[in-house]
């Protein structure tokens, strides 16, 4: 007698910040090529719309949504929770959701709001996300270019002195930094993890804010649209290397070479980690 074969849920493709920008551009593109997506997004109705759109468009019914805010810890432990109800694999999380606030806030955590979400909470996702993938998964974390103009100050990322671009451009160093972590103690399940910098993009985290509307056109003009700036993220999910930083078309550096102060390397990673594990799971945060 046949034994009955019971058929695995394809793994998903989780990308976050999914309806506005690079974000929907991105799902659009897995959407076409088939792939099982959830649309992680703060705002769910929008979300829900957007799926609706894409599977329509693209014939790809397994695509759904969930609620992600990564203001706080707890939001995104609910997040998850939320997550491994629908009892699915993760092959790839893209953390491509990031805010550019004008004026500083503190976060329910007591930390920048921009920190938070930018490098705080997006690294507790990735962190809580990972024990759910198999072999290979991905893990892409999104930097900018402008992580190249700033430094961390010795308290970072308890202690943030707010300007609009300053603070994001560390949160984004911080990231990048913390990647590299994430790619060495990854390494034992096989998930890669790299950063991908999409460039300077048209994108509505520029769009919104009033800075950029200030500038002069010869600026903002030459701004290519989300469309270009997904194919280096698209290459970071094909990649079998981890521990890198895809730009463009081709480009790709080791996130290593960005360390100029192994010192201050190690007490991000350290501190971070002590923040994170209070928010992890008893057995995860071992």
């Amino acid at each position: 007698m046949e034994e009955n074969k019971t058929t695995q849920p394809a793994p998903l493709y989780i990308v976050t910040g999914a309806t506005d920008s690079m974000g929907s551009v991105i799902a659009r593109r897995l959407a076409k090529q088939g792939k099982p997506l959830l649309l992680a997004s703060r705002d769910i109705a929008k979300a829900e719309r957007f799926a609706d759109k894409l599977r329509t468009e693209t014939r790809n019914k397994d695509i759904q949504c969930l609620q992600l805010d990564l203001s706080s810890f707890d939001l995104v432990n609910d997040f998850v929770v939320r997550l491994k109800a629908l009892d699915r694999p993760v092959y790839a999380l893209v953390n491509n959701a990031g805010t550019l606030p004008r004026h500083s806030r503190i976060s329910p955590d007591g930390y920048e709001h921009t920190v938070q979400v930018n490098f705080l909470s997006t690294a507790l996702l990735s962190l809580l996300v990972y024990p759910l993938m198999p072999e290979n998964g991905r893990i892409i974390l999104s930097t900018s270019l402008s992580r190249r103009l700033v430094s961390l100050p010795y308290e970072f990322p308890a202690v943030s002195n707010f300007t609009q671009i300053g603070s994001y451009a560390q949160a984004k160093l911080a990231l990048t930094l913390f990647s590299i972590y994430m790619s060495t103690t990854m390494k034992t399940r096989r998930v890669n993890v790299n950063c991908v910098n999409p460039g300077v993009i048209n994108s509505s985290v520029l769009a919104l804010h009033r800075w950029i509307e200030r500038a002069p056109d010869y600026i903002t003009n030459p701004f290519p649209n989300p469309e270009s700036g997904i194919t280096p993220t698209m290459r970071a999910l094909e990649s079998n290397d981890t521990g890198f930083i895809f730009q463009g078309s081709s480009t790709q550096i080791k996130a290593s070479s960005l360390l100029k102060n192994r010192d201050v390397f190690i007490k991000l990673c350290n501190d971070t980690m002590r923040i994170l594990k209070k928010h992890m799971p008893h057995e995860q945060a071992q």
